[in-house]
């Protein structure tokens, strides 16, 4: 299926009824000020918990319950009419309940026939409490779920649940959901939502701090939006993804439904590298990694007319962490280092090249930061040149950055070892 997007993409949402519902209203707020055509079906528990009325309100449109399913004065059954109308299909929360249903084929109740009868991509949202969501069975489903080609899963995240327990079964936060949205429209219609199942991605992001002393920082530009694509478009497609980054200028829920670890400086990045980049496939070394550092760390404030004195004397050239990965690389992992530039492409071509000299990585990505509304930013677009070791060259034009990380993955997958 191609999803026209010169006009409003159609979306039903399936709300079940785990106590998460209650953030749906806002999920359906955020929907329609995107410019989305939303509808919703509630299940019989779903609305005790949240009101019909509401939802309708705030969707601009009927919300329809299990009651609905075959009124009489239906010319066809309402499953089948809501399924072929919906562009994309979002369940949110998804309960162990409708989990079993739907994987098991029992289309007992609106919500389950609509998904049984559909061939859209689904985007899911599971949320219950942590000792359900650990149940063999729950999980045993769950899999199932996970390799259904038209399905996109966004795992539950850890936290305090509603039931006072902590773990493991929060709804995803609405923006991951959105970000999944938007990854399942950028496809077009050629979807991959679980073909790096059997991959795995260590990518690094954000911007690493030096401390100059307990008042003062050195740090790089960096929004953190690229890499935190790269590692969400990964998840979307199913591979197993850990996401080291250091600050960031983007929302934290984000973040939501992949194994994430904070950094500041650059030898705490280094360390966790070493320690983990052995388990992956694909290593992305995307952090904006600051590059001078001080030889040591200073208790108290330095005067201002100290500074220069004191940058003179013990500042430092922070090593090349890619350079020094590079010698614990295994035979069948790929490394990709990514650059940020100014200037023309010739010139690049030779930055490029001694870089391939110093790091020893199998990719370079390369993407300008001097023209105007391109490189830094959660909103901007971007696009670059991707070099390989073996000398060829590919331009990916530009465009919409999770547009930019899914050509990226694709074109670092197509690597044969």
């Amino acid at each position: 299926m191609k999803i026209n997007n010169t006009k409003k993409i159609k979306l039903l949402l399936l709300v079940s009824g785990s106590i998460a519902s209650v953030r749906i209203p806002l999920l359906i707020s955020q929907l329609i000020k995107e410019n989305y055509e939303v509808k919703c079906v509630l299940t019989q528990n779903a609305q005790r918990l949240i009101q019909p009325l509401s939802i309708s309100i705030l969707s601009r449109n009927n919300c329809y319950l299990e009651e609905d399913q075959w009124l009489q004065n239906q010319s066809s059954p309402l499953h089948i009419n809501l399924s072929n109308w919906a562009d994309i299909i979002i369940m949110a929360p998804l309960t162990a309940t409708t989990l079993s249903k739907w994987v098991c084929g029992n289309a007992e109740g609106l919500i389950p026939s609509i998904l049984i009868a559909n061939n859209k991509p689904v985007i899911v949202a599971p949320a219950m409490n942590v000792t359900m969501w650990k149940n063999d069975f729950v999980q045993k489903n769950y899999k199932i779920l996970r390799n259904l080609e038209n399905v996109l899963v966004i795992n539950p995240t850890e936290g305090i649940l509603a039931c006072d327990q902590f773990g493991i079964g929060k709804l995803p936060s609405n923006d991951l959901i959105i970000l999944a949205l938007k990854f399942v429209i950028s496809q077009n219609g050629n979807f991959h939502l679980n073909d790096l199942a059997n991959k795995t991605f260590l990518v690094t992001g954000g911007a690493t701090i030096e401390d100059i002393d307990p008042a003062r920082k050195i740090t790089n530009k960096s929004s953190g939006m690229m890499s935190l694509l790269l590692a969400q478009v990964a998840n979307f497609r199913g591979a197993k993804v850990k996401y080291i980054h250091g600050n960031l200028e983007l929302n934290d829920n984000l973040l939501d439904g992949m194994d994430s670890q904070k950094i500041n400086t650059g030898n705490e990045l280094n360390e966790l590298i070493k320690k983990e980049v052995a388990k992956y496939d694909y290593f992305l070394m995307n952090a904006a990694v600051t590059d001078i550092r001080f030889k040591q760390s200073i208790p108290s404030k330095i005067p201002k007319n100290n500074l220069h004195k004191h940058f003179s004397n013990h500042m430092e050239l922070v090593p090349d962490i890619l350079s020094e990965i590079n010698k614990i690389k295994k035979s069948n992992q790929v490394f990709i280092g990514f650059c940020a530039y100014t200037g023309n492409l010739k010139d690049l071509r030779l930055i490029i090249q001694d870089k391939f000299n110093i790091k020893g990585c199998d990719f370079i990505f390369a993407n300008p930061i001097d023209i105007e509304g391109q490189g830094f930013g959660l909103y901007s677009e971007n696009e670059g040149w991707l070099f390989s070791n073996t000398g060829t060259e590919k331009h990916l034009e530009k465009t919409l950055k999770i547009n930019l990380a899914n050509e990226l993955i694709n074109q670092i997958i197509s690597f044969d070892k």
